[in-house]
Order: structure tokens, then sequence, then C-alpha cells
């Protein structure tokens, strides 16, 4: 993610597709097997776990096609790390057992930020996590954050990055044709339930990356992000580092350290999977 593209003259040529010193790591984990990252009660349950009740993840990369997103002060493009990482996790969650996932992009295109959002609807997701990198003004700050949609966001940065993000996205009523007043009811328990949900699920991916996938100062960030406005589905944008930091960049173009986040992600959504089973049977 970035608040504005600049330095169009450093980045990669097109006809390239992949930078160089990023396309053996890519290659690398389209051919390797990651490890699965579980707990010890996710394996039991598994193999009782049909296909057709496991929870859907909608992954989504950011970015892609003409839009390379972030650019690291050495020309490699957001788009790339955001769709090597969702790949790597879409693996790790799918060794689970537990998921079925799905991503609104598998390689390098363009989707708009309202069909990602539709892709996510229509599919009837459980869970919808973005996928991005952050664009700091500082190259001294590292680490990763999760943003929440709210209209109020927690602070100028992130209603900055969110304006630049969204662009000219809109989204039509998911409740169409339905009564004004059942629709309103409607929305009211879905946003309040979505929101809960939201909240649940940066509070355990900021709970499994600390003290393993750095942080930044203020990790958990609100703000009006478009593609987050799916109201009868919980959703974070997950900011995994800051490819203005060298550090934060080195990390994110390792596959070692993409599996590892990987791993930590999977572990907060088993996490939010089970405390929001543990919540419905003591309500």
């Amino acid at each position: 993610m970035r608040l504005a593209l600049g330095g169009a003259a450093a980045v990669w040529g097109v006809s390239a597709g992949v930078p160089p010193a990023f396309a053996k790591a890519k290659h690398h984990h389209l051919g390797a097997t990651s490890p699965t990252a579980r707990s010890g009660s996710s394996t039991a349950r598994s193999s009782t776990i049909a296909m057709a009740d496991r929870p859907l993840i909608m992954l989504d990369p950011g970015h892609g096609g003409e839009d390379p997103g972030a650019i690291a002060p050495d020309g490699v493009y957001e788009k790339h790390i955001t769709l090597a990482s969702a790949l790597d996790l879409r693996q790790a969650l799918e060794q689970t057992g537990r998921y079925r996932v799905a991503m609104t992009r598998t390689r390098d295109v363009y989707i708009p930020l309202d069909d990602r959002v539709a892709d996510a609807m229509n599919q009837n997701a459980s869970l919808f996590l973005s996928m991005h990198c952050d664009h700091l003004p500082d190259a001294d700050l590292r680490g990763a954050s999760v943003f929440t949609l709210s209209n109020d966001a927690s602070d100028t940065l992130a209603a900055g990055l969110a304006q630049a993000e969204n662009g000219p996205a809109t989204l039509d009523n998911p409740m169409a044709g339905t009564s004004p007043q059942v629709a309103d009811i409607l929305a009211s328990l879905e946003t309040r339930a979505t929101k809960i949900g939201s909240q649940s699920l940066a509070y355990d991916l900021q709970s499994s990356f600390r003290g393993i996938v750095p942080l930044l100062p203020d990790p958990k960030r609100a703000a009006n992000f478009a593609v987050l406005r799916d109201p009868s589905t919980p959703a974070a944008l997950l900011e995994m580092g800051c490819l203005t930091n060298k550090l934060d960049e080195t990390r994110l173009r390792s596959p070692a350290e993409r599996t590892k986040l990987a791993q930590r992600i999977t572990l907060a959504i088993n996490s939010y999977f089970d405390n929001d089973a543990e919540r419905r049977i003591a309500g």
C-alpha cells in the first residue's frame, strides 16, 4: 500500500513480470511444501470436518496488474510480495484440513476493489483478509499492523492510506429487494456482529505475531477501507511490513520468512474460529 506511486523510473520492466531477485524466491515457494501451522486440537478435528462444512477464508493479495502498489527503494513491487505471501498462506491454511480457501487473484492481474468485496460476498466467505505492505515516510519504522474498518481513522496516516487506496470504489447495496425496515434491522445486526468479528481477528493476528513477527509501535489501526466494507463478513487488512524499511523488505522477500508469517496467520485464524465456537456454545 502506498500514498503515491512515485519513483516510476525505478520499477522493474513490465516485460520482466517479476523482479529478477524476487523470481527465484517466488519459484521456490511454488515448488516447496510449507510446514503445517496448527494446534494439536486442530489435527484431531481436521479429519472430521467435511469439505462443505469448512469455513471459507477469502484471501485478497493487494494490488496487481497495472497497479504495482508500493515500490521499495530498490524497485521491488508490493503486488509481487502480496501474491507470493497469499499463496503461502493458502497452502498453510489448506494443510490444516479445517478450511476452504479462495483468493481474489492468483496471478498478476488488476482486480477492482469492488469486485474483491463482491467476490467474498457472493461466495459467503466466513473471513476476509486483505494482504498489503506499508510504504511509510519514515524509513526507520518497521513491522506489521492490522487495520479494521471504521469511519473514523485511528490516525492521520491511516486516513491518508485509506483515501489513497480506495480511489473511486463503490459497493452496491447487498440487501436490495428487502423492505427498508427489514434491511435496517439486518444491516444493524450484521454490522455489529461483523465489527466484533473483525476486531477479534485483528486481536488474534497481533497476539500470534507478538515476539515473532515485528509489529509497528501502534499495530492496531482503523480506517475506512473500501475493501473491508462487506457488512456480512468479518474482515481485516494486514500490512505485513514496510517496504520503505530495508529489514522489512528483506524479510518479506525471504521464502523462509514468508512461511513463518503464513504459519503465524494460520494460528491466528485457528484461534479466531476456536474462540468463536466457544462463544457460540457459551451463548
